[in-house]
């Protein structure tokens, strides 16, 4: 008897450890979100539907977001700035200002963004193990998403709103420091550190 009790002490022990080192099956488990509630910046690749575009992306906070354009050539160039008030929007000299309240909730960039800010604001969600890293999903406004990070890394590299039909994948992911609600924060590509929590590569002005 006391040797069924050990046994199950030992495999109890072990479940727990497991839980905690891993997510475990195909629904997932409640795990502690990494953390997405930094100032970050990344290059991105969307697709919506028939739409593919990529470029730069940076979260300077909650709602407060950028985006430069790339590709496709008839976007190219074009700057996205989200805020509290709305959206800016320039390609060359043309530059146009949209309320806040008659933002499309279903535009491509705005989902995103909103998905992103949700799982910030997360202190736990569900996540599962796969071949592509460890995928955490939640819901925005009634709206599955699914963020899957680099198992060693804990950086994003993938986003998906399937309802949407909206996959974005991301690449270089960095963190900024700096002031994030004004949208000034700069980047310096010869100053970096990582940090030992996460792995990610902060980058410093």
């Amino acid at each position: 008897m006391r040797i069924f009790k050990r046994l199950a002490a030992v495999f109890a022990a072990a479940a727990v450890t497991l839980a905690l080192s891993s997510c475990a099956g195909n629904k997932g488990i409640l795990v502690k979100t990494p953390d997405l509630n930094v100032p970050f910046e990344a290059q991105v690749k969307i697709q919506a539907g028939e739409l593919e575009m990529s470029g730069n992306l940076k979260r300077y906070g909650t709602g407060i977001w950028a985006m430069n354009a790339e590709s496709p050539e008839t976007l190219a160039g074009l700057e996205l700035s989200y805020g509290d008030e709305g959206v800016k929007a320039k390609l060359g000299e043309l530059a146009l200002d949209i309320p806040a309240e008659n933002i499309n909730d279903g535009a491509v960039f705005a989902q995103i963004f909103k998905a992103v800010d949700s799982a910030a604001a997360a202190e736990e969600l569900y996540c599962s193990d796969t071949e592509d890293g460890k995928v955490f999903s939640g819901e925005f406004a009634g709206k599955a998403y699914s963020i899957t990070f680099d198992p060693e890394t804990l950086a994003p590299v993938r986003i998906e709103i399937p309802g949407a039909e909206i996959c974005g994948e991301f690449e270089n992911f960095r963190i900024m420091t700096g002031e994030p609600e004004t949208g000034e924060t700069q980047v310096s590509e010869t100053d970096t550190a990582h940090t030992e929590h996460t792995g990610q590569t902060e980058i410093s002005e």
